[in-house]
This record gives C-alpha cells, structure tokens and sequence, in this order.
C-alpha cells in the first residue's frame, strides 16, 4: 500500500475538474449530509462529526465535505462517510452511535479475522495485522465465544478496516483505544507478527476428525458428538484446551516455536501440533500424558509384524475446522432417533411371548418388560427391574443392517441403571430381538463378522 501522503498527492491529482472548481467557489449545494466514521489522520474532522456533503466522485471513490465553523472543504473516502439524506437523519445517526463514535482497536496478534456474521464460524472477509488499527462502529449481539465449556471474555463489534472493508470482530483480542480521550496505546510495539499457520490455531473452532466421518455417514453418536469436544485455544491466556473421549487436558504456555519440520512447539508444555495437507490440525501431547489405555489401544492397533516397544507408540490427536453447527446435526440426530422409535411402535406399543413375558414400549420412550427372568441374570441383571428407557442410540453394520431393523439401548431403573443393548427386527406378526454384547459395539457402530442369533421372540398385541 502507498504511504498515506502518496495516496493524498495522488487523490487530489485525480479529482475531477467539476469538483475542483466546486470547491474554489465555495458552492453550497449538497448531495447530502454524512456522519464521519473515520477521518484520516491530520483531518480537521472530528470523530461522529455531521458534515455536508457536496460532491461524490465515482472515479476516486470519494467525498467532498465542509468542515463544521469553517470555510474549509475536505476530501474523504467514501467509507469513513455515512451519507444521510438530511442533516436530521445524519444527527440521529450520530446520536446512535454515539458511544462508539470515537472507539478504535488495537489488534493484539496477526491475522485476527472480521466476519461477516458476528459468528465465530462465519465467512472470513478480513485478516487484520498486529498492531493494526480498526474502527469500531457499534457492539453488536453475537454468538458467545467459549474454548471448551468457558465463555471467554469480550464483546461483539461491527468494525470498519482501513480499506474501507466491514466486518464483525470479537474483542477479546483487541486493545480498545478512545481516540478522543486518550493517547494511542503501544500495546503492540516490538512485537513479532505471528506465523499465519500458528494463526489458524487460534482463528478456528477445532473438532474431532470423527465428527466429520459421523456426519458424512449419518452416524452421529450422541455420547462423543458434542460440543464440549474439541481444541480450544485461548491467545491472551496462552493456553490450549484439549478435549476427546478419554482425554481432557489444559497446556499453559509461555511461547510457541516453530520447528524445522513446520510444527509447533508449546513451550514448555512439550505437546506439539502440526496442519496436514488437507488443513487439519494434528495436535501431539507428551507421551506422559496419554492414559494407560490409549496407549494400549494404540499398541493393538499397530500394523502386525511392526508391533513397536510399549511406551513408544506417539498419539496424536486429529482435528477439523467446524463447518456444521454441531447444535443442529445433534438436533437432526435426535429427530432421527424419535422417527426411527415412531416406526417401532406404530402398529401397536406391546409385545408379547410365551417364554419372555410382556414387553411394551411407548413413543415416549418408555419401557416395562414384565416377566423377562428367562434373560436374567444375563444379559439383564437380576436387579433392573421392569421399567426403564429405550434410546435407538446404535447403528448396525452393513452385514447386520441386511438382517435386522436397527438397534436400541434399554436402560432399566433398577439397581445401578444398567444398559442392555438389542439388535430388532420387525416381522409381519411381531418383534425378534438379538443381545448385543458391549464388545461388538464401537463409536455406537455394531460389528458382529459372525452374525447376530434370535434370543427372544415376541408377537405385536393389537
């Protein structure tokens, strides 16, 4: 970009000749009235001023404007002018905006980012530099801005580049700076611009890489789809928060260094992270932070003939930027699971055997299982009592899914809530039910290569 008084020189070169000769006779007819958003600096405008406005040039994209008591006319960017049709409409503008009318950020890192929804996943429309300068127009409602459960401190502006571009900006990474009561802070001074990957750390709203398999195969598990999962990462606290299923750990630190392999390093936490190809973010904490069973689970699943020493398997944990709105696929999968119970009991809610009892299952998800001692103490335990819940909370394999209906999960009220899962299929006279054992089942996915045997039958009671 020019330096300011390059740009200046050059604007005044380029004004029109009509303009010109406007403003050297001192003509008085307006096109308007305008509330200065941003005069640049050495202006005699002052911050939220009402001004008329003369003449609009298309060619430079400005304004001609009086300056309030004076005689003196200004050229001004068509941005840093809110131009109203009357001087009423442009004093009850200022009016409105009052509160900001001389409000400015100071950005505290490179590469913070305006939207174009005051959203922390909405559309990028600017990347601001450290340290640099930018007009804030008005607080707005917005979307709260948490890193894993905790909402972090600030305020959602409507903001206004020094190109003339508009965006939302949260402020929980800006110096506020009052042009008309103090002096420019050097909060900023000295300091190193970020990496712009480091950035993306910051920028996103990381999740698991498996929400983006589950919602692809229409497989959401409730149990590990949530919001609370995720790498949240707070630049002012200097702190990364990592949550999946069994892992949840917070890493305080003082620096990030790049590596020679363009990872980054969390000093002095010694967990890493790195961006795949793809854009992803591989996030690699200390060996000594993995629990016991991660750590065996990623011996099991080593590639056999090259089972390496225990202990020395790294785990690294793979993480996507949010595209969904993870409130809106859980809703879908609750309305799937309400659907897929409906189907279930539409021709009737009871279900009856000679060996298994009397089974109803309601549409609100109730259930009682009267008389189902022929599968107790196994599968179900001899304390569960009748009652309980169904949630239709599994998905079968494709093998499975060519011989059964679906899956659900009974969870009774006796004794310690305990959870027995079923494979079901719907006859043309009843229900058939198969015990899933806890084994066959991973990420709410059943496997059984061997198949599913029928352990009770039940004929629908009309």
């Amino acid at each position: 970009m020019k330096p300011r008084e390059t740009r200046r020189k050059a604007y005044l070169a380029a004004v029109p000749l009509l303009a010109l000769a406007m403003l050297a006779s001192g003509c008085s007819r307006t096109i308007g009235w305008g509330v200065v958003l941003w005069p640049p600096e050495g202006s005699a405008l002052a911050y939220g001023a009402v001004v008329p406005v003369y003449f609009q040039s298309n060619i430079t994209k400005s304004y001609a404007v009086g300056v309030p008591g004076e005689k003196a006319k200004e050229e001004l960017e068509l941005w840093r002018v809110e131009l109203h049709r009357s001087p009423r409409a442009a004093r009850r503008a200022a009016e409105a905006s009052a509160a900001t009318a001389s409000l400015l950020g100071i950005t505290a890192r490179d590469g913070l980012l305006l939207r174009d929804k005051p959203e922390v996943g909405a559309e990028q429309v600017f990347r601001l530099k450290l340290d640099q300068e930018v007009k804030l127009l008005a607080e707005v409602e917005g979307e709260a801005v948490t890193t894993g459960s905790q909402v972090l401190e600030g305020r959602w502006y409507l903001a206004l580049a020094d190109d003339g571009t508009r965006g939302y900006v949260f402020s929980n990474q800006l110096l506020l700076w009052d042009v008309a009561r103090e002096p420019r802070p050097a909060q900023g001074a000295g300091k190193q611009a970020m990496d712009a990957r480091e950035a993306d750390l910051y920028d996103k709203l990381w999740r698991p890489d498996y929400f983006r398999t589950m919602v692809a195969e229409g497989r959401v598990d409730l149990g590990s789809y949530h919001p609370r999962y995720g790498l949240f990462a707070d630049l002012l606290r200097k702190q990364v928060r990592v949550e999946r299923p069994g892992f949840s750990k917070f890493y305080n630190f003082t620096s990030i260094e790049r590596r020679e392999d363009g990872s980054f390093l969390l000093v002095p936490t010694g967990a890493s992270f790195a961006f795949s190809a793809s854009g992803d973010l591989v996030f690699t904490p200390p060996e000594a932070d993995i629990p016991p069973e991660l750590a065996a689970a990623a011996l099991a699943n080593a590639p056999a003939g090259r089972k390496p020493a225990a202990g020395s398997v790294p785990i690294s944990f793979a993480f996507i930027e949010q595209r969904e709105d993870p409130r809106e696929v859980m809703a879908a999968e609750e309305r799937r699971r309400l659907s897929l119970l409906t189907d279930l009991v539409r021709d009737g809610e009871q279900f009856v055997s000679d060996t298994h009892g009397s089974l109803v299952i309601t549409r609100s998800g109730r259930v009682t299982w009267a008389g189902h001692e022929a599968m107790s103490p196994v599968p179900i335990p001899a304390d569960a009592g009748d009652t309980g819940s169904v949630s239709m909370d599994l998905f079968l394999s494709p093998a499975l899914a060519a011989e059964w209906t679906g899956a659900f999960t009974f969870r009774f009220d006796g004794g310690e809530l305990p959870a027995v899962r079923f494979a079901y299929r719907v006859t043309e006279t009843g229900l058939e039910l198969a015990h899933i054992d806890p084994s066959l089942v991973r990420n709410a996915v059943v496997e059984a290569p061997g198949g599913l045997g029928t352990d009770a039958s039940f004929t629908r009671y009309r």
